[in-house]
């Protein structure tokens, strides 16, 4: 770990303040260093347009001491009066928007690559601060699109300073140019904030510069090198992918200068283009390197075992400051104590656990899935810190300490502080885990009702019974309660040394939990809640794994064989729902969503594909000697398999394929509805068509695609890590080392190793973008929706435009992020 990210850490008193924001290693950055080729004045010193107000609040103009043209929006914080366009219970409401419209004349700006402007918020007391940008397209190419996820974009500020905000366009439609305007949301108040909101606008100027980003494609950037800016595991493949025209490449140390290892850049043909994969798997020495490729140098990254170490501290800072109910320093105060269930007599309090995005909205279900992924990163580090300090014997250490010494390290004091650093990342990340664990109990009503989600949008005062309260969704659902219960069960197993007691409070919630969520399902079997839990697209085939997981989990702590035979006995009913004698090419391992084996499983753009691993590999470890042990292993085999087919038809950087599709499930409107949300089935059916032709034809209606199928809500990182995250533990069942590297380059994926050159991770690696974080404010560790595709191509596309989903940050990518590196993890120690 660097000397200076250790001092970082010590200043946060180990992550009970927010980690500063690292803004040097930051794309925006990159931006300012442009040259501008050609300007053009919007609105400053010369301007004659006179924005136009609308919506809440008001406008005004005026001229600075030099001379420059002055907008200024400003509003009240709180109005108390919902507008009309928000819904009347207050769910997903806030007090509205203040608009400044400037009316354009249908003008081209394709000659240009970006829009530079200042703003300055003067908001009392508001310790988050941004502004949105819309544009309005009126040529070839309608802007916004129907989604609105085109033309609008967020910038992140620091109040009371002039910020130099630029939005870059990429390839978003600008041929006829109608409107440019500029908003600001009237949120309520935190603890800290004031009565009014104020933005100041300034030089706003279209700029042509000498770089343009790409944002769409496999091979987008020509003239650089896709690798994971984090750096890459010791053990396992190392490659990276560039367009640059070269036939050799090196691999430098970065503190000495000196070429370690030569490799012919290796020339493969993907989708039509020809790219140069860069292959250094041999070197395993670890230590701090760049990448050289004729003139152009990557910037410095480790090679090492435990190479996102820092990361996972990141991730875990991303994950303190989106806590509710709980005052995060410098971000939010005690934040939703008037955010309650109201079940008969009974009300909850629903603050506590973890915002779920970029706005302040709560899911049980996502809270309980981070809390699982915390307690399990804990003991994979535990693991492996206790792995190290056990195996490495007196040779690898003397040698270690020879090459720590001539990197220009103590050696013995590196050692010291990577094992207490171990440990207390170990103690840490159990701590944020009993932030969840509380929120998961203090969730139940105690007779299988619980209060399961809120959209919240804005502030609250914390005073119940006025006009800002908001209602929370509260249902008595067997999928909640049954992944509330194994969670509970792995927290019993975890805490018994640490905190006996609550252990065995977790353990027998853990079986009522368990009893009201069969009891459930025998009732009414699968159910689907309202549309806005995020449960909604769950299969009957992820309810056969939940319980074979949950059964199996509360076995392992109680060994009372009831819960074995209930794991058994669902097992053979997920076992009826994969693919076992081959489809189109071959394939097979995949699910259905039931026993009908008509619909293929498939996420878009939330997943939890890793349950049937979790449920096989559960049962597995629980009933060794079980006479279906077989049958089972042979599942986790053949999804293994699966994946490693996928593999086949995946890019140069190693993304896994989002999976198989069959042209006939379109026809199923039903589950269709259930997959995509706020979208019209007569309306889409034709572009589902359009979508799968995109991507790799197989035999019979078969198609292999890139990204999901998908209309409103894109993004892929829950989506290929969680298929990361099983690739890892299949890998790690079977001692694969082909299916654990899956897993580290779907990791290296969101370093770096993309065709935008982009950490995903703020903070983490290098040339990371802004993301949609309005009401948390910007956060090291933040991790996105995750990379779309355009309309129905089936190619990656990262727009510039800071907007949901695609960059939202989202609390379910980082507990995914958090899975696929503990099962790397707890491989490694096996």
């Amino acid at each position: 770990m660097r000397e200076q990210f250790q001092r970082d850490l010590i200043n946060s008193a180990f992550l009970h303040r927010p980690l500063p924001l690292y803004e040097e290693g930051s794309l925006e950055k990159e931006w300012e260093q442009r040259k501008v080729l050609l300007r053009k004045e919007i609105f400053g010193k010369d301007t004659k347009s006179v924005p136009v107000h609308e919506g809440e609040g008001g406008i005004s103009c005026y001229r600075d001491e030099a001379g420059s043209k002055v907008l200024c929006l400003q509003g009240n914080t709180v109005t108390y009066c919902w507008p009309e366009a928000m819904s009347p219970d207050g769910d997903c409401a806030f007090y509205g928007t203040v608009h400044a419209r400037l009316n354009i004349q249908d003008e081209n700006w394709e000659n240009f690559n970006c829009l530079t402007f200042y703003i300055k918020p003067e908001c009392q007391g508001s310790r988050i601060v941004n502004m949105n940008l819309g544009i309005k397209n009126e040529g070839r190419i309608k802007v916004p699109d129907e989604y609105y996820r085109e033309g609008n974009h967020v910038v992140n500020l620091i109040n009371h300073e002039w910020n130099r905000c630029i939005w870059e366009f990429g390839s978003m439609a600008r041929d006829k140019i109608t409107e440019l305007d500029f908003s600001c949301g009237l949120f309520g108040k935190d603890t800290s904030t004031g009565d009014e909101v104020r933005y100041l606008v300034k030089d706003v100027n279209l700029e042509k510069t000498e770089k343009h980003e790409p944002d769409k494609g496999w091979l987008s950037c020509l003239d650089g090198i896709a690798y994971s800016t984090s750096g890459y595991f010791a053990r396992g493949d190392k490659t990276a992918v560039t367009g640059l025209s070269a036939d050799e490449f090196q691999i430098i140390g970065n503190n000495t200068g000196i070429t370690v290892y030569k490799g012919k850049v290796i020339k493969r043909i993907f989708s039509n283009e020809e790219y140069g994969i860069l292959d250094f798997s041999p070197l395993s020495a670890e230590g701090t390197y760049y990448i050289q490729v004729g003139d152009f140098k990557t910037k410095p990254f480790d090679v090492k075992e435990e190479v996102y170490e820092e990361a996972v501290w990141k991730i875990l800072n991303f994950l303190f400051c989106e806590r509710c109910g709980f005052p995060v320093p410098e971000r939010h105060g005690l934040c939703h104590r008037d955010v309650t269930a109201k079940y008969g007599d009974k009300i909850i309090s629903f603050c506590g656990g973890w915002h779920d995005a970029g706005d302040m909205s709560q899911q049980l279900i996502h809270t309980a899935e981070v809390t699982q992924a915390l307690l399990e990163m804990a003991e994979a580090v535990k693991l492996k810190k206790d792995r190290n300090a056990a195996h490495k014997s007196e040779r690898n250490r003397e040698a270690e300490t020879e090459f720590k010494r001539n990197q220009g390290i103590d050696a013995d004091k590196n050692n010291e502080n990577h094992m207490n650093l171990s440990k207390l990342l170990y103690e840490r990340l159990i701590e944020e885990a009993l932030w969840g664990l509380e929120f998961i109990i203090a969730s139940r009503f105690g007779d299988g009702y619980r209060a399961t989600s809120a959209g919240i949008v804005r502030w609250t005062n914390g005073i119940l019974g006025d006009e800002d309260d908001e209602k929370v969704r509260f249902h008595n659902h067997a999928f909640e309660n049954l992944l509330c219960s194994g969670i509970c069960g792995i927290a019993a197993g975890i805490l018994k040394d640490s905190d006996e007691e609550l252990a065995w409070k977790c353990l027998q919630i853990a079986k009522e939990d368990y009893a009201f969520g069969m009891e459930r399902f025998k009732t009414v079997g699968m159910e689907l809640p309202i549309m806005w839990e995020h449960t909604y697209s769950s299969s009957k085939s992820q309810y056969y794994a939940l319980i074979t997981w949950t059964a199996s989990v509360l076995y392992e702590q109680t060994k009372e064989h009831l819960y074995a035979d209930t794991a058994a006995e669902y097992g053979a009913c997920l076992l009826n729902c994969q693919e076992t004698q081959g489809k189109a090419n071959g394939f097979k391992g995949f699910f259905y969503r039931d026993e009908e084996k008509k619909i293929i499983v498939h996420y878009s753009h939330q997943s939890r594909e890793y349950m049937f691993v979790q449920a096989f590999e559960r049962l597995c470890k629980t009933q060794p000697d079980h006479e279906e042990k077989t049958k089972w292993e042979n599942a986790l085999a053949l999804y293994g398999d699966y994946l490693k087919k996928l593999m086949n038809y995946a890019s140069p950087y190693k993304m896994l394929p989002a999976g198989i599709y069959h042209e006939g499930e379109i026809n199923d409107k039903e589950s269709f509805q259930i997959l995509h949300l706020l979208v019209d089935y007569e309306e889409q059916k034709e572009h589902y068509r359009k979508q799968l032709k995109q991507g790799t034809p197989l035999e019979d209606g078969y198609y292999i695609k890139n990204f999901p199928v998908w209309f409103s809500f894109r993004g892929n990182t829950a989506i290929h890590l969680a298929m990361g995250m099983a690739s890892a533990a299949v890998g790690g069942y079977f001692k694969d080392e082909e299916l654990l590297q899956i897993a580290k380059e779907q990791l290296y994926w969101i370093s770096g190793k993309n065709p935008f050159h982009q950490s995903l991770i703020y903070g983490e690696g290098g040339r990371y973008v802004q993301q949609y974080a309005v009401m948390p404010g910007e956060m090291t560790g933040e991790i996105p929706v995750g990379i779309q595709t355009n309309a129905d191509e089936d190619i990656p596309y990262w727009p510039h435009n800071n907007n949901a989903t695609y960059k939202e940050v989202w609390t379910s990518s980082a507990c995914r992020w958090l899975w696929t590196l503990s099962a790397i993890y707890r491989a490694d120690c096996l």
